[in-house]
C-alpha cells in the first residue's frame, strides 16, 4: 500500500467528493417532503384564513397598512443614525423586488376575489393536486401577503415562506397526493400502480437544505441565548413568561419554584444547543425529536405562538426515516 502523502490527499479528495453527492444527491424516498407538504401547506392555509375577516381593514383603501407606510421601510427616520429597516435588507432586496399582488388590490371585492384564489391554490398544494404548479403558485400568494404587510407577520410566517421554496424545488407531490392517487388509477396493470414512488435526487435536494437550514436556525437559537447572561443564570424562561403582551397563560405563580424556573431554562438552552449537532446520529435522532416535540409543546404558551410551534415540529419531520412515514401515512 502506497501511503505517500499525493495518495493521501486524492483519496481524500475522492472520498470527500464521494460523501458529499452521497449527501446531497443520493435518490431518496419522496415520502418526507408528501409529509412535509401536507402539514407546511395545512399552516400556510391556516395563516392566510387569518386575514379573511380583516381583508378590507388591513389591504383596503383606507387601509391600516396604507402603501406608503410599506415604502416608507425604505426610508431612513429623521434619526440618520437608527433605520426603519435594517440597511442590508434595504440593498440587497428592495421594495420593488419584493413583489406582491395584492398592492395593486384595494377594493374589498377584488382583494376577497384574490384571497379565495389564493386559499383553493394553498388548499390544492396541500392536497398535492398539480403540485408542480399550485407548489409555486403557493409560495408567490404567501409571499404575497408577507411582502404586503411584513408587521403583521410574526416569526412562523418567514420559516413557511422558507419551507414552501425548498418544497417547490423537490417532488412533493410523488406520494400521498391527488396527482399520486390519479397516476396509480392510469396504470392498468394493479401491481405496478402499487408500486411506491421512484426514489428521486431532487427530493435529496429539497429535504437537505431543509435539514440544513432547520439546523441553522436551532444554531442561532442557541447563540442568541448564549450572548446573554439571563440564560447562564437560568431565568431565561422566567422572562418569557414576565412579557404579559405575548403569553397566552399566566405563569407569574411559578416564581415560588425558582429551582423548576431554573431546570426549565438550562432544558431549552441544552435543547437548542444539542439539536444542530446530534440530529445528525442516526441514534440520538428519534430521542432528540421527540424532546423537540414535547419541548416547543410546553414552550408554546409561554411564547404565545403556537403557529410557530406547530411549524417548528413540522419542519422537524425533515429528519424522520422514510420507512417510518411509510407506515403510518396512507399511500396512494
Amino acid at each position: 500500500m502506497n501511503s505517500t502523502p499525493g495518495n493521501y490527499f486524492q483519496t481524500l479528495a475522492t472520498e470527500g467528493g464521494r460523501g458529499w453527492n452521497r449527501f446531497w444527491f443520493a435518490p431518496s424516498d419522496a415520502i418526507v417532503l408528501a409529509a412535509l407538504r401536507i402539514s407546511v401547506g395545512l399552516m400556510a392555509f391556516y395563516l392566510l384564513a387569518t386575514y379573511t375577516l380583516d381583508l378590507g381593514r388591513y389591504f383596503g383603501e383606507q387601509a391600516l397598512v396604507p402603501l406608503k407606510l410599506i415604502d416608507g421601510l425604505e426610508e431612513a427616520t429623521r434619526d440618520a443614525g437608527r433605520q426603519v429597516l435594517v440597511g442590508q435588507v434595504r440593498e440587497a432586496m428592495p421594495r420593488q423586488y419584493r413583489f406582491s399582488y395584492l398592492d395593486n388590490l384595494h377594493g374589498r371585492g377584488g382583494l376577497m376575489l384574490a384571497h379565495v384564489a389564493g386559499m383553493v391554490v394553498v388548499g390544492l398544494f396541500t392536497a398535492g393536486c398539480f403540485t408542480r404548479i399550485t407548489a409555486v403558485g403557493s409560495l408567490v400568494v404567501f409571499l404575497s401577503y408577507l411582502h404586503r404587510a411584513p408587521m403583521l407577520t410574526s416569526g412562523v410566517e418567514p420559516l413557511v415562506a422558507v419551507l414552501l421554496f425548498y418544497l417547490c424545488l423537490g417532488p412533493s407531490g410523488a406520494c400521498c397526493s391527488v396527482d399520486r392517487c390519479v397516476l396509480s388509477r392510469r396504470k392498468r396493470n394493479s401491481e405496478e400502480s402499487s408500486l411506491p414512488a421512484p426514489a428521486s435526487s431532487w427530493a435529496t435536494v429539497a429535504l437537505r437544505l431543509i435539514q440544513v437550514h432547520l439546523t441553522l436556525i436551532y444554531a442561532m437559537m442557541a447563540v442568541g441565548k448564549l450572548a446573554t447572561e439571563w440564560w447562564w443564570n437560568g431565568i431565561g424562561v422566567w422572562l418569557l413568561i414576565a412579557r404579559t403582551e405575548s403569553r397566552m397563560i399566566d405563569l407569574s405563580g411559578l416564581h415560588q419554584f425558582p429551582l423548576l424556573i431554573n431546570a426549565w431554562s438550562y432544558a431549552v438552552l441544552f435543547w437548542q444547543s444539542l439539536m444542530p449537532i446530534f440530529i445528525w446520529n442516526r441514534l440520538a435522532r428519534p430521542l432528540l425529536l421527540a424532546v423537540n416535540a414535547v419541548m416547543w409543546i410546553v414552550l408554546a404558551p409561554v411564547i404565545g405562538n403556537f403557529p410557530l410551534a406547530l411549524t417548528m415540529i413540522a419542519a422537524s419531520l425533515a429528519f424522520v426515516s422514510p420507512s417510518t412515514l411509510r407506515r403510518v401515512m396512507p399511500v396512494c
